[in-house]
């Protein structure tokens, strides 16, 4: 298991767990992102990512992203 900012831009990962503060878990889970769920690393740069789940586009934080468990 390892955190989504080791995910390459193009790689799908399934979500082993998360977590974090109760406002970004409750839009993640808006989204119905959750664990269980593959995503796609769009793309990676330096202190940001785009990932893409089941036609939904979300730009999230490297602080985030290292909560979130692939």
């Amino acid at each position: 298991m390892q955190p989504l900012t080791e995910a390459r831009a193009g790689e799908a990962c399934t979500i082993k767990w998360m977590f974090g503060n109760p406002q970004v878990m409750e839009m993640m889970d808006h989204f119905d992102i959750k664990e269980g769920s593959t995503i796609r690393v769009l793309q990676h740069g330096k202190d940001s990512m785009i990932i893409g789940c089941e036609g939904v586009r979300l730009a999230i934080g490297n602080e985030v992203a290292e909560r979130i468990k692939v």
